[in-house]
Formats: C-alpha cells, sequence, structure tokens
C-alpha cells in the first residue's frame, strides 16, 4: 500500500475527483478526513467508503472561508492526531458566459472558492505541516485551463493558473521543510462540473456527452475524456514516498490535449 497510514485531508470530496482520490487513498491504505460544502454529497462517499473499511471522517465547510477552513483542519488533526497529505481539489466553474456578460458576483465566487479557497488550505496545511517537522505533501487541482485559456471561462483559467504559480511559489518557500508542494492539470474529465457545463449543449445536439467533446473541442490524442480515476492515478503518486524528489510540478492528466 502506497499511503498506509498517512493521514489525508481532501477537499471537494463528495464527487467528481475529489471522491476518485478519497476511493484511491483508502485502497491504498490512507486514514481520510474528507470535506465538501455539501452534506448529502459527502454522504454519498462515505457509503462508498463503508464497506472497504477504511478509517474516515467528513466535515461540512466552506473552503472559501478562514474560519470553516481552520475549523475543519483542527477537528482532522484532533480526530486523526496529525497531518500528512493535504489534497485541494473543491472548485467550481464560472457562469458560461462571455466576460461582458459576466457578473460581479459569478466572478467574485469564482475566484474566491478556487483561489482564495486553495490559498486558505495550503496556509492552514503548510503551518501543521511545519509545526510537525517531518514534511509532507500538498497537492492541488489546477486544470489545463489554467496553462491555456478558453472562452467563457475566463474567471476559472485564471483561478488555475493562479494555482500553479501559487504552487510554484509554496513549493519554493516549504522546500526547506520537506514539504513538497504539486499540482495537476486534469483536461476533459467525466465529474458532474464537466456535465453540467456541456451535457445540456450535447443532448441539443443528439449527442452522448463523449461524442460531442470528441467531434467539438481540440482532439484528444488517447482518443477519450478522462474519469476522476485517471487523476486519482497521479495524485496517488504524488501523495506517495515515490514523489519525494518532485515538487513544484503542474502535471498535465488531458490524454494529450495539452501538452504545454
Amino acid at each position: 500500500m502506497l499511503l498506509k497510514d498517512r493521514i489525508a485531508l481532501i477537499t471537494g470530496a463528495g464527487s467528481g475527483i475529489g471522491r476518485g482520490v478519497a476511493l484511491r487513498f483508502a485502497r491504498e491504505g490512507a486514514r481520510l478526513a474528507l470535506v465538501d460544502i455539501r452534506p448529502e454529497a459527502l454522504e454519498e462517499t462515505a457509503t462508498l467508503l463503508k464497506d472497504s473499511g477504511a478509517d474516515f471522517e467528513t466535515y461540512t465547510g466552506d473552503v472559501a472561508l478562514t474560519e470553516d477552513v481552520e475549523r475543519f483542519f483542527a477537528q482532522a488533526i484532533k480526530r486523526f492526531g496529525s497531518l500528512d497529505i493535504c489534497v485541494n481539489n473543491a472548485g467550481i466553474g464560472n457562469p458560461p458566459v462571455p466576460i461582458v456578460q459576466m457578473t460581479d458576483e459569478g466572478f467574485d465566487r469564482t475566484i474566491a472558492v478556487n483561489l482564495r479557497g486553495v490559498f486558505l488550505c495550503m496556509r492552514a496545511a503548510a503551518r501543521r505541516m511545519i509545526a510537525q517537522g517531518r514534511g509532507g505533501r500538498i497537492i492541488s487541482v489546477a486544470s489545463q485551463a489554467g496553462k491555456t485559456g478558453y472562452p467563457i471561462l475566463a474567471p476559472y483559467s485564471a483561478t488555475k493558473g493562479a494555482v500553479i504559480l501559487l504552487t510554484q511559489a509554496l513549493a519554493k518557500e516549504l522546500g526547506a521543510f520537506q514539504i513538497t508542494v504539486n499540482c495537476v492539470c486534469p483536461g476533459t474529465i467525466d465529474t458532474p462540473l464537466l456535465r453540467g457545463g456541456v451535457e445540456p449543449i450535447a443532448k441539443a445536439a443528439g449527442q452522448t456527452l463523449e461524442e460531442f467533446i470528441l467531434k467539438n473541442m481540440p482532439p484528444i490524442v488517447l482518443g477519450r475524456i478522462g474519469y476522476p480515476e485517471d487523476v486519482a492515478k497521479v495524485i496517488t503518486f504524488l501523495a506517495s514516498d515515490e514523489a519525494d524528489y518532485m515538487t513544484g510540478q503542474a502535471i498535465n492528466i488531458t490524454g494529450g490535449q495539452e501538452m504545454h
């Protein structure tokens, strides 16, 4: 088991990539603090984990709120005793409209969750890992949209690009403490976020989600969309001892859709 008895806190664990990471970490022996803003989604993830024998606890909170972040980090430390891995996965899309139609509220909420939320969790994890004095892993979920801007996704692209640079900066700050800081840049992954934005358009065109994506979006070299499990594999590697000499990286998981 790559993560046996490691303590991992995962945000956005109620669905999509976060749930995929939780399930994979459980198989690798990690003990899990699972966070989401939606209690019903967390309960679904918990149901999937209950038969696995995993040691886990769930916490509801908003990563954009300092008080929530400090609360669920404190609760997790009290429950498990320490923290080895922090996966900053919680994120949202922006309203799918051109920038000239974007509301202040839509822009601000995207920044709050996708950028401020990652910052708050990075800070909380770093403080605790430094105090523990035995290193750690901080892994954030950025996006290929943080490397190549996409129309009608300007705020989302901006936040994910910022996550990549936060990762690089924090890696340089925390290397002396043996804390590695990396991020992954998923491409077109079958998640509720993707389905919510693309599936209605695909249905209107009389196509399945995958058919629409493969015909209308930038080409995916491997010929299929991705799944949360594809991303979870790479995050598991980054969380393990196998990646102990890797830090400050932004790794594409896009099937070749993004190669920069």
